[in-house]
């Protein structure tokens, strides 16, 4: 029912302007020389044309956006994969990797973390300059950590 109502609506829209583009051309078609005759109707034609192509593509437009995408259409979009880590997990190792990049964010965040898990004070791990510790180094501490449980 809908789009019988687009349809209607653009033919009347067309026949409008195919009605006003004739009232405007016919002056202008009996006053020209001759030679210049022919390309008025033409000229007109074309105008007449563009518009209802463009009627019609705005018309089709709204109808396809108004239905949901079909299987094809959801068969081509990427599958969204949802991560199965937890998101405490991926804060960890962010933080990780932000504190072997730096070693404020090593000192002002990580280390008292690790801290707060350890029963004994753990010796910090060699500093490297202008970066955090190594892997090595934060193995350690981490090895440290779990023979205290």
């Amino acid at each position: 029912m809908r789009a019988d109502r687009d349809a209607l609506v653009v033919a009347v829209r067309c026949a409008v302007l195919g009605g006003l583009v004739l009232l405007l051309t016919v002056p202008v078609y009996v006053y020209l020389e001759a030679p210049w005759r022919g390309v008025v109707p033409r000229l007109a034609a074309a105008l007449v044309l563009g518009m209802v192509l463009l009627e019609m593509r705005a018309a089709l437009v709204q109808r396809l956006a108004r239905h949901a995408a079909s299987a094809l259409d959801a068969a081509r979009a990427p599958a969204v994969v949802e991560d199965a880590t937890s998101p405490r997990l991926r804060e960890a190792a962010a933080n990780l990797r932000a504190a072997r990049r730096s070693r404020r964010h090593f000192e002002l965040v990580l280390w008292p973390r690790l801290q707060a898990l350890s029963t004994r004070p753990l010796t910090p791990p060699p500093s490297r300059r202008g970066r955090g510790p190594s892997l090595a180094g934060l193995r350690a501490v981490i090895a440290a950590l779990e023979s205290q449980r």
